[in-house]
């Protein structure tokens, strides 16, 4: 989702389900399946070989157990970033906290929202996000209408 491929650039702003930018009035995708195919922003916009990451991967990543994760600025960027643990020391992810779209940019350089593949069971009309801020993190819920960070995952 970064222009340039710099961690710490913001990228585009998709609804869930969307490849179109800051564009909440789009038919976003409300069923209860998670994103596959050209219905994942990341494989729509990036092609086949990237997918975006599950509400599972997002847990898994701030995980005590997997990662240490702390707030820090990156090139003038506020945002988190993830380390592993154990072998996987040497490997991190930055995501800025580039704040989300609902009739305009908000929270920016505060919050960071990243949407999962993962909707909400017996809930349309909501998804799976990561959430943090410069106090906490968790993976939680939003309505698919807002305009939220999308990070390509490489499938395996």
């Amino acid at each position: 989702g970064a222009a340039n491929n710099k961690a710490e650039d913001y990228g585009g702003y998709y609804c869930w389900g969307s490849s179109i930018d800051k564009d909440t009035e789009v038919a976003y995708k409300s069923g209860s399946d998670a994103l596959t195919g050209t219905d994942d922003t990341a494989t729509n916009l990036w092609g086949s070989a990237w997918r975006m990451p599950t509400q599972a991967e997002f847990r898994a990543l701030y995980s005590s157990t997997n990662c240490t994760v702390e707030w820090t600025t990156v090139n003038g960027v506020n945002g988190r970033k993830f380390t592993g643990k154990g072998d996987y020391s040497s490997n991190s992810v930055f995501l800025p906290a580039a704040g989300s779209y609902n009739n305009g940019v908000s929270n920016d350089g505060v919050n960071g929202y990243y949407w999962s593949t993962t909707p909400v069971e017996n809930n349309k009309g909501f998804a799976y996000r990561l959430f943090f801020s410069s106090a906490n993190y968790n993976a939680n819920f939003e309505s698919c209408k807002v305009g939220y960070s999308v990070r390509a995952v490489l499938k395996e």
